[in-house]
């Protein structure tokens, strides 16, 4: 099916349409990205530039915000609508998630993300967090063994780019491809794949799988990725494709521990632990198959 030819019926914001529940699955790759921060504006209309910029498939972002007041979800829709101008792909979707609470709710972000997925019954699911980037041919490469194979998911390489973090954008001064792993069994030994290096075809996995622990602040994408991959084939051909970078920044803003000493690091340490002792209780349980195509 050509581009042009998927019939979109989705709207910007609000109650979607339920675009085919009843129906075949769209030929569409559902992108979730989840925002909390509306001072990062230009970081996330990068992250949308680098998904209308997807040849060869159709791409529908799903942007979930953290408990935006009303003025703030309206930039946001308005940042999103900037970078999305082809008239012929689906159109993105901006949803708030608001639960009267405080704190870090990153997998509920994910998890409202992924029921609108489901509700558009687009047939692919990815992920991109909104302060990092995929390169033009990203989508292509990761449908391409779903389209062909038994594969229900996709994994392509990702390097990683060190960057001074400025207002509306990096200055990015070091590339470097640090993730090694070649197959499932190095998968499930450690992370190698970040959130934004595969591809889920839903059309070959159990829908009850695709959630996030709501207790997990840390490691909830790795989580994740052991629950859908463990029991379904997998393909790892083009890990020695490129297709994005996962940044991090100078101003020590990513969730993931520098260990330069500071106290903010210390506790971002602490929340770390804490997290991967829960993972390891959970993975113990998460069945494991293997497959030809896993290596």
């Amino acid at each position: 099916m050509k581009i042009m030819d998927i019939v979109n019926k989705t709207v910007s914001r609000g109650a979607p349409e339920d675009q085919g529940a009843a129906g075949a699955m769209l030929d569409v790759v559902s992108v979730v990205v989840r925002f909390h921060d509306c001072g990062s504006l230009g970081k996330l209309e990068r992250a949308i530039q680098s998904l209308h910029a997807q040849t060869g498939v159709a791409v529908q972002p799903i942007v979930v915000t953290q408990r935006f007041a009303e003025a703030d979800l309206q930039k946001t829709v308005q940042a999103v609508q900037r970078q999305w101008f082809f008239k012929w792909l689906p159109k993105p979707l901006v949803i708030n998630y608001s639960d009267g609470k405080s704190g870090d709710a990153r997998s509920a972000l994910m998890n409202a993300g992924i029921q609108e997925h489901l509700k558009r019954n687009n047939r692919y699911l990815a992920f991109l967090d909104y302060d990092d980037v995929l390169y033009t041919h990203a989508y292509e490469v990761l449908r391409k063994p779903l389209a062909s194979s038994q594969a229900a998911v996709s994994f392509a390489g990702m390097e990683q780019a060190r960057a001074v973090g400025l207002r509306d954008y990096d200055f990015i001064y070091e590339v470097t491809s640090p993730y090694s792993g070649k197959n499932k069994l190095d998968l499930i030994r450690d992370n190698f794949c970040p959130l934004h290096s595969y591809m889920i075809d839903c059309a070959k996995v159990d829908k009850e799988l695709l959630y996030f622990h709501s207790e997990l602040s840390r490691v909830e994408d790795y989580d994740f990725l052991l629950r859908v991959a463990g029991p379904s084939p997998c393909d790892f051909s083009a890990l020695d494709r490129r297709i994005g970078l996962y940044i991090i920044r100078s101003d020590n803003s990513n969730s993931t521990p520098s260990r330069n000493g500071s106290k903010e690091d210390a506790e971002k340490e602490r929340v770390w632990k804490k997290n991967r002792e829960k993972l390891d209780q959970l993975r113990s349980t998460y069945p494991i198959k293997l497959f030809a195509s896993d290596f």
